[in-house]
């Protein structure tokens, strides 16, 4: 919804072209005419807001929040269409009324356009939610003296290497000549597009074709013996290299 709620619930009023007050949401967002933020709870000029985002995604268009994230969370190819005009709208608005450009903004259409709301609404800053966890666990410091990364997601894509976790330390370990392992439980087609962010190798551990509902009762085996399959090849290959 562009992150509408959250500033209505903060005292931001929205106006359709009737100058009738409502609340917005993603399937009315079209009809957002003015903007008024002057009720907005002060509190808000009074910290500082950081948004941490797992993708660089725009809000609108072919790789923004609706096109991308819609048909995740069940869209149909009509919904998209209207959340898309709508969020595209709501930037329109925004520029016109706050004088923010949030349109094309990396990370923008992270969680529904909420990237683009708290900017815009906010004020606030946003940056690469893993580099920022990263940075705050000191990672590089503990990829010394480490032979291997092994590191993980549910499902590895195109869209993973787009800022999510597997890229950040896939990158932040290449820096340090270290090769990162990433051990998920769905391959993509498009999942070689990590192997340009630095990932090594990827394993999916779905070790016996079944449906979810066997494949979750039998999950932590699976990752079990696929690290350990991991584990062994590494030694192997150790041993080879040192044969050589």
């Amino acid at each position: 919804d562009g992150g509408v709620g959250a500033a209505a619930a903060l005292g931001v009023k929205f106006y359709n072209k009737n100058n009738k007050q409502f609340i917005p949401v993603g399937k009315n967002l079209i009809d957002i005419a003015k903007i008024d933020t002057t009720s907005l709870d002060s509190r808000i000029n009074n910290v500082e807001i950081i948004a941490m985002c797992d993708i660089d995604n725009p809000l609108c268009g072919e790789n923004g929040a609706s096109a991308v994230f819609g048909p995740q969370k069940g869209a149909s190819v009509e919904d998209v269409a209207i959340l898309d005009r709508g969020l595209m709208n709501l930037a329109e608005i925004i520029k016109r009324d706050i004088g923010k450009d949030i349109l094309n903004r990396e990370g923008a259409g992270a969680a529904g356009g909420m990237g683009a709301g708290v900017v815009a609404f906010f004020n606030a800053k946003l940056q690469s939610g893993i580099d920022t966890i990263l940075n705050a666990v000191s990672f590089e410091e503990s990829l010394r003296g480490c032979d291997m990364v092994i590191t993980g997601e549910g499902k590895i894509d195109g869209q993973s290497a787009r800022g999510k976790v597997v890229a950040g330390v896939a990158m932040l370990a290449q820096k340090s000549n270290v090769p990162t392992i990433a051990l998920v439980g769905d391959i993509a087609d498009d999942a070689y597009l990590m192997y340009e962010k630095g990932v090594s190798a990827i394993f999916s551990i779905n070790r016996v074709a079944v449906p979810y509902s066997e494949a979750k009762l039998r999950a932590k085996d699976d990752m079990k013996h696929t690290v350990r399959t991991i584990l062994n090849f590494y030694k192997l290959s150790n041993a080879m290299g040192s044969a050589l």
